[in-house]
């Protein structure tokens, strides 16, 4: 089952009654076997947001927090994959090395004040995580609309047209936990004022190949610190056995 089946196009909300699994994926505890554990982590993924403050009965934060980070993590994993397999198909073994040491200053996301990693990330508040989240998050909704043009003949690019979708939902959960840690008062969302260039589709060009593959190298990267910033809210607010990440 691709990433997007079973969502319709623009439905990405959900009714709260529907859950209460704070740590669906990760918790030992579960008794279920894997297959089923992995259904019901596919099911919370589909399950959409709540789209307006009073629309519903109030969400426990908890699965809002859990809904976001299964999102993120899929995001990351998805982004993952279409790395590794651009790199195998575009990329030869013995200059991969030397061109990743060379995109290391590349991403643009670098230049603004975001934590690094875990450590870094527990230092700053949950409001200040969700912003930066929000930032990367925004950064890539222009580029990754190309993608699809990228990558029409591959497999694992079947579901590249939906990752613009997949990445405004969880702009909107993040807005949506803006919100509730703000007690409901508005707050424009800050958008970057530079953003990534758009993937070029012409892939017979050495130039375009290497485009390309820092562009899906930052892609990764950032939603790797979405996703990062995301399970430290998360588990410091509800602690878990699964937070050793």
């Amino acid at each position: 089952m691709s990433l997007g089946e079973g969502e319709e196009k623009g439905q990405g909300w959900w009714s709260p009654g529907l859950l209460s699994l704070g740590s669906l994926s990760h918790g030992p505890s579960w008794s279920l076997g894997p297959r089923t554990s992995a259904l019901l982590a596919f099911a919370l993924l589909c399950l959409p947001w709540t789209r307006e403050v009073g629309a519903f009965p109030a969400m426990p934060l908890s699965s809002l927090f859990a809904n976001a980070v299964l999102r993120a993590q899929h995001l990351h994993q998805l982004a993952a994959d279409t790395y590794k397999e651009f790199e195998r198909a575009y990329i030869p073994e013995g200059q991969r090395y030397s061109i990743q040491n060379a995109q290391a200053a590349f991403c643009f996301s670098e230049t603004i004040p975001a934590p690094t990693g875990k450590d870094e990330a527990q230092q700053r508040s949950d409001v200040e995580l969700l912003r930066f989240s929000l930032l990367l998050i925004q950064s890539w909704l222009g580029p990754v609309q190309f993608l699809s043009r990228v990558f029409t003949n591959s497999l694992v690019f079947g579901t590249s047209d939906r990752v613009y979708e997949k990445l405004k939902d969880l702009e909107e959960g993040i807005q949506a936990l803006m919100r509730e840690l703000e007690d409901g008062s508005p707050r424009a969302g800050q958008i970057l004022k530079q953003t990534y260039d758009k993937f070029d589709t012409n892939l017979r060009s050495d130039d375009a190949l290497l485009k390309n593959y820092g562009l899906l190298s930052c892609f990764k990267k950032d939603l790797h610190k979405a996703e990062t910033y995301l399970r430290v809210m998360k588990c410091r607010r509800f602690v878990e056995s699964s937070c050793a990440f």
